[in-house]
């Protein structure tokens, strides 16, 4: 079992002892708390561990009253009680002490032992708690420790590289969306997200707006035995977040407020402007630059630096502010989160504001009442930096750098020597908006009706409403028209959750059963106008009467699904746990087969408990653990197995006029079911050094059936697609995860965390396709990019092997079909985005009051196919010439003996998908490097003020040349091709490097 020792870091624990009673005026200078009365005593005391440690916080209150105070850093209290009254002396983890105080001027010396009952993790799983002692699935725990004193702004960056098994992606965004995966990807077209559920209710809108310091913990539940019980939602992994609440008789008032600049860490060395127009001129004198020009870009007073005109020094600020306490009958938890993050890149930024109330109750001894309602608005500017040619960050980096900004009249100019749109009139003279307001709530009434027996009704609420703006000036180009458009996206989802938990225990039989009927319902409802050729740009986006041409939709969309739950944990004399579990979904997405069926089984044995290694100590805490069971995925939309009609005209003759009807559009398939997931898991946990130092292995086999996928339809049947059961998808690896506490003395703590995860996903079958391309990333330079086929990976590159560069300066390609062509036969798989490896290393070192933490992750097995580097090296019709001094100086034109690209002039094909651009994104990073330094509230009078500094993406070790090895340009999800067409580069938003000074104050 997990042991608390009394001697962790000061300063941890001063993030923690902040617990007074409702009514505390908490004293840490050893000054009595202000009881004047006439019959008072003063007492004051020293509170160690066992070992003669100092405890840190430990609570000492007047029994029957709020008068109390802690422990300082060295472990004493003072405070004035009535005479007679009796200290209660506790602390988490240990045995409660009571000491009656018999006369004034006591002076105690007390020793806490270590509490075996309360040292039993509790461990947060689907609808309940179970002891840690009694969990016999793969559930990954993470508290708020491992990032507190880190700045963390979203619950993604936290989860990343801190959790085994879990691989996060971020887009690099203010405000941007994530990809979370948990042991890799199971389907081609559906959601591999994983299920998000916050203190027992589902987040359909994942966990952006959630305020990091609101978190008590996360559980990641990652095997069939502990998924299976949300069934057709848990397919993908399940991420449980626990919030904060209040505390009885402990009133603590936190403020956390942080400033951080960012920059971008690694530009492209590009050619300057007269480098790139006296280069033109080597390879194409008769159509180059004039020496004016040439003399006007060398002296400066012509030229753009397109790096310096899209990117900036960023800032993000984050404040935060939070409010608890209570009595033994109620307990509250108020807090709210001011986050403004202005990108690296120009005209990208977020503003965030939320606000949390949880309130719990114990209105009598049989009811107690819970509610818990959040807020969220956020604000978002910029594009959307999807991967396409269209991206302003890939457009920036191939732009003529010679050209003028402005043509005469004030328009955006467009180069000479590239045919995309002006990068900066994307930013500048365009505006996208993205409004988000959410708000999630539940109410929760826990009954207990006999002696171990509890009911619980859960009612809940999960809104959101995302409103976009966009508006486009015409002077975007010197052919552009204005342009505007509004959209309202709506989500409403209820859920009813209705439990009934027995818990009991029989001599050495320790039984928990839990049955569960839940209700939930979704509506969305869609809207969007638009508009081309404004009469006036003053109102922008306001008024869409002023276009010239009007589109305008909306759509309506409801689903439902119900469930029934039950679950028996049974543990034998604390050696041998068996737990079983069964999930019956309906959903209305499908037709015929609406319910689905959900089981799974899981055993574990405790093999330390056992009698023959009671007297063997050199290994602690060792459990086997094995489970298997189906889980199942529901994720298509709302009518897909119904047979739907779309909107169709044509006209008759010569006639110009248009007719309306209505054909189909998709084909009824009423006999498609739910995907299916099975699941096989065996896992070791112990520990060694007396607890000192533990590990976590499993080894887990995935394989997913039934997929749900689009079936081809031959031509001379009509063509198209219909949705069928289909497909089989495979992952398997190990995940791991050690923690030490490697130095624990008085003065000096060092307490360490590695996760990795070794992770290999693989195709078996595609139904009758034999591949399924990914999406084109840029139309006409780099189709048909990514590949779907049995045999490899999701996520695998497609494309021709590069074998150099021929004698005459021209490409070679390998003849895979040897038909002396190089032709589409020749493509094959190239690479692969997804990494083999991930690990995460994460460091806590105190020192007296300071502390430093470092976290160190990294990837290794993984490619990106830069098309960034691809159209700066080549002549190519969206960018007609090279960027890079790269690019120039390994030219075949220039230096043939070390060429590095093939000739401009002679060069003939050059094929973006090929391995020449497919390149090694292994690295490893200093994710974070902090330190910080704690004034008690000894010193300060008024409270203990932690001061730190920190760096994010300090380095980066890499081989990968573009600028970001992380960095994600995703492409547009409607399609749920993320994974699919993953790790191409064509301008991700770089991670920037962020310098965060903060300040954080416990009252």
């Amino acid at each position: 079992m997990k042991r608390r020792k009394l001697n962790v870091s000061k300063m941890l624990a001063l993030g923690l002892l902040i617990a007074y009673s409702t009514h505390i005026e908490a004293n840490i200078s050893n000054e009595p708390t202000g009881i004047q009365q006439n019959n008072t005593y003063k007492v004051s005391g020293i509170i160690t561990d066992t070992n003669g440690e100092p405890v840190i916080g430990a609570s000492i209150v007047e029994k029957g009253t709020s008068n109390g105070t802690i422990t300082d850093l060295d472990g004493k209290f003072v405070l004035e009680v009535s005479a007679g009254a009796t200290l209660n002396i506790s602390y988490i983890g240990y045995k409660s002490q009571e000491v009656k105080i018999d006369r004034n001027g006591l002076s105690l010396k007390l020793t806490l032992k270590e509490d075996t009952e309360t040292l039993n993790e509790v461990v947060v799983v689907g609808y309940g708690t179970v002891r840690k002692a009694d969990l016999a699935g793969s559930v990954a725990v993470m508290d708020n420790k491992s990032f507190k004193d880190q700045p963390v702004t979203r619950i993604s960056e936290a989860l990343q590289g801190r959790v085994s098994g879990v691989q996060v992606e971020n887009s690099g965004v203010p405000g941007g969306d994530i990809r979370i995966r948990v042991r890799g990807a199971n389907s081609v077209n559906l959601s591999n997200e994983p299920l998000y559920v916050v203190d027992g209710i589902v987040r359909e809108g994942g966990l952006s707006g959630l305020n990091t310091d609101d978190i008590k913990s996360i559980q990641v539940l990652k095997d069939a035995s502990s998924t299976a019980i949300y069934g057709s939602r848990g397919a993908n992994g399940v991420v449980l977040v626990t919030t904060k609440t209040g505390v009885a008789g402990q009133t603590q008032i936190t403020f956390d407020a942080s400033v951080g600049v960012s920059n971008v860490y690694k530009h492209y060395d590009m050619l300057s402007p007269y480098e790139y127009a006296d280069a033109y001129n080597f390879w194409y004198p008769g159509n180059g630059y004039s020496d004016s020009e040439l003399e006007a870009l060398r002296t400066g007073k012509k030229g753009i630096n397109w790096q310096d005109e899209m990117f900036r020094s960023g800032l993000v600020q984050n404040y935060k502010l939070a409010l608890s306490g209570g009595s033994e009958k109620t307990q509250y938890y108020v807090s709210a989160n001011y986050v403004n993050e202005q990108g690296v890149l120009r005209y990208s930024d977020n503003e965030r504001y939320s606000a949390r109330v949880n309130l719990n109750s114990e209105v009598t001894k049989w009811l107690t009442v819970t509610t818990d309602i959040q807020f969220t608005h956020g604000v978002r500017n910029g594009n959307t930096y999807i991967a396409s040619k269209g991206n302003p960050i890939f457009n920036s980096l191939n732009y003529d750098p010679t050209m003028d900004m402005f043509t005469e009249d004030g328009k955006y100019n467009v180069g000479k020597n590239t045919t995309g749109g002006n990068p900066l009139a994307a930013i500048e003279a365009t505006d996208n908006e993205l409004r988000t307001y959410a708000a999630t709530g539940n109410l929760s009434l826990r009954f207990k009706i006999i002696d171990g027996l509890t009911f619980t009704t859960t009612n809940a609420f999960d809104y959101q409403d995302n409103k976009s703006y966009s508006f486009s000036s015409a002077k975007a180009g010197p052919t552009a028209i204005s342009s505007m458009g509004n959209s309202d996206a709506f989500r409403m989802m209820l859920q009813s959750t209705n439990n009934f938990t027995y818990m009991k225990k029989f001599g050495k039989h320790n039984l928990t059963a839990t049955a569960v009927w839940e209700a939930t319902s979704t509506e969305y409802r869609n809207m969007n106008i638009g508009g081309n050729n404004l009469s006036t740009e003053a109102v922008g986006w306001w008024n869409v009467n002023m276009a010239g041409t009007k589109t305008l939709g909306n759509s309506y969309s409801r689903e439902t699904l119900l469930s029934g739950v039950g679950r028996v944990i049974y543990n034998y004399n604390d050696r041998y746990t068996l737990t079983a579990t069964f999930r019956a979904d309906g959903s209305s997405k499908f037709s015929k087969n609406k319910w689905g069926y959900f089981p799974s089984i899981a055993a574990a044995w405790d093999i330390s408990n056992e009698p023959f290694l009671e007297d063997f100590h050199a290994i602690q805490n060792m459990k086997l653990r094995a489970s298997y069971g189906i889980i199942g995925n529901q994720g298509i939309s709302s009518y897909s197995t119904l047979g739907l009609l779309g909107q169709a005209y044509t006209n008759y003759g010569t006639s110009s006029q248009l007719y309306y009807g209505y054909w189909p559009t998709s084909l009824p398939t009423p006999d498609v079911t739910w995907e299916k997931t099975k699941q096989f898991d065996l896992g070791l946990e112990f520990a060694v050094w007396n607890q000192r130092l533990s590990f976590s292995f499993d080894y887990f086999y995935k394989r997913t059936v039934d997929c749900l996928m689009q079936e081809p339809i031959p031509g001379y049947n009509g063509g198209g697609n219909y949705l069928a059961n289909v497909g089989r998808i495979e992952n398997k690896g190990i995940d791991f995860s050690i923690n030490a506490r490697l130095i624990q003395t008085k003065d000096w703590q060092w307490n360490s965390t590695l996760t990795g995860t070794y992770l290999k996903n693989e195709v078996k079958s595609l139904g009758t396709n034999e591949y399924i391309y990914g999406k084109t990333p840029a139309d006409k330079m780099a189709d048909e990019s990514t590949i779907v086929m049995p045999g490899y990976s999701i996520g695998s590159f497609y494309g021709y092997i590069w074998e150099g560069i021929s004698e005459d300066g021209k490409n070679v390609y390998a003849d895979l079909n040897n038909n002396g062509s190089i032709d589409a036969g020749d493509r094959t798989v190239i690479g692969n985005a997804n990494p083999d490896f991930t690990f995460g290393w994460n460091n806590t070192v105190n020192y007296k009051n300071w502390d430093l933490s470092m976290f160190l992750t990294g990837a290794f097995g993984m490619d990106r196919m830069n098309l960034v580097r691809y159209a700066m090296s080549t002549s190519i019709s969206d960018a007609s010439f090279i960027n890079t001094k790269e690019a120039y100086e390994y030219n075949w034109d220039v230096n043939p003996e070390n060429a590095k690209f093939a000739s401009l002039l002679n060069g003939g094909t050059n094929y973006a998908n090929s391995t020449q651009w497919v390149e090694n994104a292994s690295y490893v990073r200093l994710a974070n490097l902090s330190i910080g330094y704690t004034f008690p509230k000894s010193k300060t009078k008024f409270a203990d003020i932690r001061l730190s500094v920190s760096c994010q993406n300090l380095f980066t070790i890499t081989k990968y040349k573009g600028m970001d090895p992380t960095a994600s340009a995703f492409t547009d999800d409607s399609s749920k091709s993320v994974d699919v067409s993953s790790g191409v580069d064509i301008g991700g938003y770089p991670t920037p490097r962020t310098f965060t000074f903060g300040v954080k104050m416990n009252f």
